[in-house]
């Protein structure tokens, strides 16, 4: 799921995270503005247009539906309606602005990180947190089956064999690859106080990572400007 996002010609993974954070942080302060899903719409073209059209929509497809069922959950709740845009609303932004990171290969952006000098611990545990997402969804899947096979009930309102027969499976492959990973670590002379590391494939920034900065800066100023004066 996670690499069929991945685009074929990916921005500057400093430029996917900066656009991520400033696109997310505007669209959350703007969230209650009735111009909020115009917002949304710019930037899902912008980033059909520049990263790659099927990882918006994937991406919009899921928090939309999730953007329904806890905005419907909102309404039952509190009982008013607006809460229900408004939450379904920063679901969307959520997933939308997720698009550039998620399209940019985790190996990219470690290159990208040694490239401007940034500690290799924290290189290393970014790193680590990107890739540690999709293996565990693949572990979940791999002893989703497993039971399935034996026909094992593993379902929520069956508390008993959920534990035995799925959790406790779970964390005990979490704490294998956990062991492993320290050990692939140690194995490698993995030392944050070594001289400067190497780039095996240099991350050049390009006009076209100018460009989409500008563009996302610029569409995030429209939104700020039409909330404070609207």
């Amino acid at each position: 799921m996670i690499k069929a996002l991945h685009s074929d010609d990916p921005i500057h993974p400093i430029a996917a995270f900066l656009c991520t954070f400033a696109a997310l942080i505007v669209g959350m302060i703007c969230s209650k503005s009735p111009y909020i899903y115009g917002y949304i719409i710019a930037l899902a073209v912008l980033f059909s247009i520049q990263i790659s059209f099927w990882a918006v929509f994937l991406i919009t497809l899921t928090m939309s539906v999730l953007g329904i069922i806890f905005g419907g959950v909102s309404v039952i709740i509190s009982g008013n309606y607006d809460t229900f845009y408004i939450t379904a609303a920063r679901f969307l932004i959520l997933g939308i602005c997720s698009v550039p990171l998620l399209s940019i290969p985790p190996a990219d952006l470690a290159r990208a990180m040694n490239q401007l000098k940034v500690p290799r611990s924290l290189t290393l545990g970014m790193l680590i947190t990107i890739r540690f997402i999709p293996i565990l969804f693949g572990e979940i899947f791999q002893i989703r089956d497993a039971m399935r096979s034996r026909g094992v009930n593993v379902w929520f309102y069956t508390p008993k064999m959920f534990y035995r027969a799925f959790l406790v499976p779970l964390i005990m492959r979490c704490v294998n690859i956990s062991d492993i990973l320290s050990l692939s670590v140690e194995t490698r002379a993995f030392d944050t106080e070594s001289k400067e590391a190497s780039v095996y494939k240099p991350i050049n920034f390009k006009i076209r990572d100018m460009i989409f900065i500008m563009t996302v800066i610029a569409v995030a100023a429209v939104m700020m400007g039409v909330r404070i004066l609207l």
